[in-house]
């Protein structure tokens, strides 16, 4: 493998020791000369120290240097274990991916990407392996491709989720010249195939439904703002019980250095973790409940009465915190991950106070950006900024460039702090842990409100059992009820969800503006206010053209100042006009450039062609000095334009002059001073 071909940029960071880097090995002739120690041996990845993370022969490769994420770190092949072909094979392909191999010299994919892709990859190999095949190109047979397709169809899939399948397969066959494996078969279309599959949509992220939204939200509230008072104790009392866990641990130790017999020694010398920490336990210098009692004490109403009941207290604060800035400001997790203590300012806009959190976003390139919160989450950083201290000096970041991000914890006495990974599992925990289960009203509004996730509903959501809750809810959820109740517009949401196009945001809020519209209750007695107001002000209107010796111009303007000398009955007098306006009778419907009598009646030609309004084929439209005013000040506009010599097709062209013409027609009724336009005509020889 020449050394051109192979680029490892896109996966190590600038200060990455060159010297530990991977270099190029052709793994392609190991395989196919069947040298599989050699190429068991090839190494995948290295660390800073130079230290070997992966080789090609493991059943998971540890590529965290590739990912430097708190999760998702290892290309995992042990599903295949007991299949060595399949196995090998599609390490082959990883290996390709992960190092941009492909002939064709496109852009490398992400870690993430090519995560992602073995993953989807995975179920085509699992499927290989229960038919007994040993090779990918086992799906060129009609007939096995015939049983991976209602294999698909069995699993019931979405469209899109086949469409990323047929992608990885697409993929390998895209490396073939690369890797020499002959798959026979030519690339899926895997759009149309996934369609053919399934019309099984993308189902749409859930809007929590609003009583437990309330709930949820509420009890997150009620415990940060409870515990905030008594954080110092807390964080305090965190710090003794694991001291008093590391005190114990070394009383059990030099016991068993002075020769003391416990029965966590097994006879072959192995350690039985869980008698270990039995031992511990009864060797601790204080007991957890006497250490837990003075918070107990400030705190009569939560259940406090040793270690474990603390450990789920700490680890509600941190779910309850972590709710709070995800539910107020619509981040996603990825942004949310990335807060620190110094993530939450205060800021005025036109003397407005703005609560707002800082963070990175991902999408579209990394970038620092700013999201509008409310005031409850300062409460949530403040507390977590105590609680987790010492946690974050001792935790092993990933990247260093998101060190001191708050979301930490110390699940176990034994081990060091850990970032939090498994949010999905807590926050489903939290919803446990204080009842918030699914009514049949709340199993109603669910269904409504999320139009595009029935599928969804059906399998997460049961009636009696905890709300499946995720951190994603909290985006879709505050799109949904801020368009709901009309608390944003779709302009600022984007601003606040970081889309590129409002289409997105659109898909956020799905399902809010039909709620809105259905819980809209319209009040009878403002209902007939605006009635009475509307009828009184078009009578006035009418009134005044009738009664006044104000200059009007339009059909039936110039009709009404002919008539004004014999009014009809009907416009005699103010009452007589009201009443025939609360009738129906008589109608007037104003824009810019008209007023109009004909209501419905109106052909609506001048919707388009105001022109066409001047002289009313109907004559229906009325022209008073305020719209004279625009006309002309549309003469001038298209004038001007007109003179500037442009370019102009033959059809804008004489729809420009019979808007000129029908403004020097007003204009002169009025006897306003204007120059009339002269259209030049361009003479061309035939």
């Amino acid at each position: 493998m020449s050394n051109h071909k192979f680029n490892t940029d896109h996966l190590y960071l600038a200060d990455f020791p060159v010297e530990h880097k991977i270099q190029p090995t052709d793994i392609v002739t190991l395989y196919h000369e069947k040298r599989f120690d050699e190429l068991d041996a090839v190494v995948v990845c290295r660390d800073k120290g130079g230290n070997v993370t992966a080789t090609f022969g493991q059943n998971n490769w540890d590529c965290f240097v590739f990912s430097r994420k708190k999760e998702k770190n290892k290309l995992q092949f042990s599903q295949l274990a007991a299949h060595p072909e399949l196995q090998r094979e599609l390490k082959l392909f990883t290996y390709g991916w992960l190092f941009n191999l492909s002939p064709q010299k496109k852009r490398a994919a992400k870690f993430s990407t090519v995560f992602s892709r073995l993953s989807k990859a995975l179920g085509v190999y699992r499927f290989l392996a229960q038919e007994n095949a040993h090779t990918l190109s086992a799906l060129s047979s009609t007939n096995m491709r015939q049983r991976f397709d209602e294999h698909l169809i069995e699993s019931e899939f979405s469209s899109a989720t086949i469409g990323q399948i047929f992608t990885a397969i697409n993929k390998a066959i895209e490396y073939s010249p690369w890797h020499k494996i002959a798959l026979g078969f030519t690339p899926i279309t895997s759009r149309k195939e996934a369609k053919r599959l399934s019309e099984l949509e993308g189902q749409q992220t859930l809007v929590i439904p609003e009583r437990l939204c309330h709930a949820i939200y509420g009890k997150a509230m009620a415990l940060i703002e409870e515990a905030l008072p008594h954080v110092t104790l807390i964080a305090e009392i965190e710090c003794d019980l694991q001291d008093n866990y590391i005190q114990g641990k070394r009383i059990v130790e030099d016991k068993v250095k002075a020769g003391s017999v416990f029965t966590f020694i097994n006879s072959d010398g192995s350690i039985d973790n869980h008698k270990f920490t039995l031992a511990i336990k009864t060797h601790q210098p204080r007991q957890p409940s006497e250490l837990i009692t003075p918070l107990a004490r400030k705190l009569p109403n939560i259940p406090l009465k040793n270690g474990h009941d603390f450990k789920r207290y700490l680890g509600q604060l941190i779910t309850a915190s972590y709710i709070v800035c995800g539910g107020f400001s619509g981040m996603r997790d990825s942004e949310l991950d990335k807060l620190t203590p110094n993530s939450y300012y205060l800021d005025s806009l036109s003397g407005r106070e703005l609560h707002l959190l800082q963070s990175h976003t991902f999408k579209l390139g990394e970038k620092r950006e700013t999201w509008v919160t409310a005031a409850i989450s300062k409460t949530a950083i403040d507390l977590m900024s105590i609680l987790t201290k010492r946690w974050r000096i001792e935790v092993q970041y990933p990247d260093e460039k998101y060190a001191n991000s708050l979301w930490v914890n110390q699940t176990f006495r034994s081990h060091a702090p850990k970032l939090i990974t498994n949010w999905v599992l807590r926050l489903k925990r939290f919803c446990k842990q204080f009842d918030f289960v699914v009514t049949d009203d709340d199993y109603q509004e669910c269904v409504a409100s999320n139009p595009r996730s029935q599928v969804r509903i059906e399998k997460q959501v049961v009636v009696g059992q905890p709300w499946p809750m995720s951190s994603h809810q909290f985006r879709r959820s505050l799109a949904f009820y801020c368009i709901k109740n009309r608390l944003s517009s779709l302009v600022a949401l984007k601003q606040q969800f970081k889309h590129l196009y409002s289409a997105m945001t659109e898909w956020y809020t799905n399902g809010g503006q039909l709620a809105s519209l259905r819980d809209l209750k319209v009040d009878p007695k403002i209902q007939l206010a605006l009635e009475e107001i509307n009828a009184e002000s078009t009578a006035n209107k009418i009134f005044k053209q009738w009664h006044s010796d104000e200059t009007l111009s339009g059909a039936h303007g110039k009709a009404i100042m002919k008539m004004r000398g014999d009014i009809p009955t009907i416009y005699s007098s103010w009452d007589t006009i009201y009443k025939a306006v609360k009738e129906g009778k008589l109608t007037l419907h104003g824009t810019l450039h008209s007023y109009c009598k004909n209501g419905y009646d109106c052909d609506m030609d001048g919707v388009v062609m105001p022109q066409f309004c001047v002289d009313c084929g109907s004559a229906g439209s009325i022209i008073d000095e305020q719209q004279a005013k625009w006309w002309q000040k549309k003469h001038r506009s298209l004038s001007a334009y007109m003179a500037l010599g442009e370019d102009i097709s033959v059809t804008d062209r004489s729809h420009y002059i019979t808007q000129i013409r029908a403004a020097e027609n007003v204009m002169r009724d009025f006897g306003m001073e204007f120059t009339p336009f002269e259209a030049e005509l361009t003479v061309k020889e035939v």
